[in-house]
């Protein structure tokens, strides 16, 4: 169906090895992919649900998905973590990021100012 986007589970490690080749083309991170975004049958972007309290969701929403697209799966994670029985959950935002301004219009509020690092370990 044509514009139809959806939320799938990480199936195998090769979606997570294509979520990281589209998501670097956008300068965009993967990190800890849980779910992808499949708009038109495409990859399109993913999010990581984190566990059930407060959880931190880390997300790349592709260009190709339109605002109404990207509130509707904002939406959709924010009732995914409800029914599992969080109390809230944390987006971390870049400044980049053409929802930075719009997260608090969202209902979100700021935490504060963090440089997030990543360090891999073997």
């Amino acid at each position: 169906m044509q514009g139809f986007i959806w939320l799938d589970r990480v199936k195998d490690n090769s979606e997570i090895a294509e979520l990281i080749v589209k998501a670097k083309a956008e300068n965009h991170g993967v990190f800890l992919p849980t779910h992808t975004i499949k708009k038109d049958g495409e990859l399109v972007g993913y999010f990581s649900i984190g566990s059930p309290g407060y959880p931190v969701v880390f997300a790349w929403l592709g260009d190709v998905l339109t605002a109404r697209d990207s509130f509707s799966l904002i939406n959709n994670v924010e009732n995914h973590l409800a029914l599992a029985g969080s109390s809230g959950c944390c987006f971390p935002v870049p400044r980049s990021s053409p929802f930075h301004a719009l997260m608090e219009n969202m209902g979100f509020k700021q935490a504060g100012e963090y440089t997030f690092y990543v360090k891999k370990l073997q």
